[in-house]
């Protein structure tokens, strides 16, 4: 008993001795050191998903015995170190290839304990490929062009490069561009397009064609626009905002029958709207013919048919267009955006005569589909004989030689339809000289709009070119079949 007892003796004392025991009848409190807290790290910048060229990474970081240092990890590899607050790097973003990665920060203490933040995933996207489609659904004044074109564009945004191009159907196209400009406006043309050696119908980005930074930037924002022109419409026929992602693009034609209630004029009017979904701003321009005494301009959030109790956004008249109202930049929620996307805002501008209202139009983000041309009066053979063949080719065209251009007669209708009819071209025995239903086949049609693919020159030869209007009368007669009419 008494060895039992010296041993539980001994064990109390060791006990004691190693503070082991606490408050459990044998005194004195635990002499064991806190622990210092592990440090943190978060990535605080970007908050976007999608990311090019150089991105600015920010992070916070605590320690309880200090901060020694802030690691930025791409991909779990170290790319930049901060050693004081506030914690900051730049990534550049060219150096690895487009897709998703992962972003990090690791916190580094004082006693080199560290911490590595939650994962971000971004989206490197320093050459995106955009579709574009060009209409005259974004042109004023409107063309009532049928013709389209779509294709795909490729942009180095780290070195401006640009690729691709687009395909076109309806028309006979003499130039086409990459030009600055949001939706809305005109602007200068930054890349030229060539047309290809072996279809008519596609026009690529010359080589070389290289935007700048700013110009990286305008695409960005929704600025550049790619724009088609043909001999009938030489300032564009058709055209279409590149869209870049977060772009959103909403465009409306404005008159008087879609006032509440309508008003009888004559004026016309064209709307844009540029949404950046990104910054949640919007720009808005409007285009109007015949009433450069209005005083107002709004957009509204109603449907068609109704009027919105006030306006969403009012619009400053451009001091030296009257025909111009404009709005940069405006902060924008996503119940705007929301409205927009189901067609319940509209442009509208006032003038003294119609205070509540001279032209109005909701913006529709269906710019692909150009609207219906109106319809067309029947153009007949007689008319063209009178109003070009006679007075303008027939001087030439006497049909009393052996070679051009006397040889072929077009002195009369009769004589006229069967010189060109279903005849092939002497130029190019390949072509008819008129492909009933079909203008753009047509050698007739090439040869006065100075198509690129003719042999010689355009027609009439050493005057003036046609009028645009005599053209699109060319067009529509052979579009409604060439008949002897």
């Amino acid at each position: 008993m008494r060895m039992q007892r010296a041993i539980r003796c001994s064990v109390a004392m060791a006990m004691i001795a190693a503070g082991g025991c606490g408050g459990g009848g044998y005194g004195g409190g635990s002499s064991q050191a806190m622990q210092p807290a592990a440090p943190t790290a978060s990535i605080t910048a970007p908050a976007t998903a999608s990311v090019n060229r150089t991105v600015p990474l920010t992070a916070t970081a605590t320690a309880d015995s200090g901060v020694n240092r802030v690691e930025f990890l791409v991909d779990g590899n170290v790319i930049a170190t901060d050693t004081t607050a506030p914690y900051e790097a730049s990534w550049d973003t060219s150096t690895i290839a487009d897709g998703s990665h992962q972003l990090t920060a690791r916190t580094v203490d004082s006693a080199n304990v560290a911490t590595t933040s939650a994962p971000v995933t971004v989206t490197v996207l320093n050459s995106p490929t955009i579709d574009v489609t060009v209409s005259a659904a974004e042109v004023f004044p409107r063309t009532n062009s049928g013709a389209t074109g779509t294709g795909q564009l490729t942009f180095n945004l780290v070195t401006g490069a640009v690729t691709g191009g687009v395909t076109l159907t309806g028309i006979t196209a003499t130039l086409a561009h990459i030009h600055n400009g949001i939706a809305g406006t005109n602007g200068p043309v930054v890349v030229n397009f060539v047309q290809s050696g072996t279809d008519p119908n596609r026009w690529d980005a010359e080589a070389g064609g290289t935007l700048t930074a700013d110009l990286v930037n305008a695409l960005l924002a929704g600025q550049l626009y790619v724009n088609v022109h043909s001999a009938a419409f030489p300032d564009g026929e058709i055209r279409g905002q590149i869209r870049p992602q977060g772009i959103v693009v909403a465009v409306a034609d404005m008159d008087g029958g879609s006032v509440v209630p309508p008003v009888t004029t004559t004026a016309t009017g064209f709307a844009a709207m540029t949404v950046d979904e990104v910054a949640n701003t919007a720009t808005v321009h409007i285009q109007t013919a015949g009433v450069d005494d209005a005083t107002e301009a709004h957009v509204h959030n109603a449907p068609a048919g109704d009027n919105a109790s006030a306006p969403l956004f009012s619009l400053m008249k451009d001091p030296a267009t009257p025909s111009h109202w404009l709005l940069e930049g405006q902060s924008v929620t996503q119940p705007d955006r929301d409205a927009l996307a189901a067609g319940t805002l509209y442009a509208d501008v006032h003038t003294p005569a119609a205070a509540a209202g001279a032209l109005r139009g909701q913006l529709s983000l269906n710019a692909a589909t150009p609207p219906p041309p109106p319809p067309a009066a029947t153009v007949t053979l007689a008319q063209l004989q009178s109003s070009i063949f006679t007075p303008i080719c027939s001087g030439c065209h006497t049909g009393g030689g052996s070679s051009l251009p006397s040889s072929m007669n077009l002195t009369s209708a009769a004589a006229t339809f069967a010189a060109l009819v279903g005849v092939a071209s002497t130029e190019q025995p390949s072509v008819l000289r008129v492909s009933a239903g079909n203008p753009d086949a047509s050698y007739l049609v090439h040869k006065i709009e100075g198509a690129a693919d003719i042999t010689g020159s355009r027609m009439p030869l050493g005057g003036a070119p046609l009028d645009p209007a005599l053209i699109a009368n060319v067009r529509a007669w052979i579009t409604e079949g060439a008949q002897n009419n």
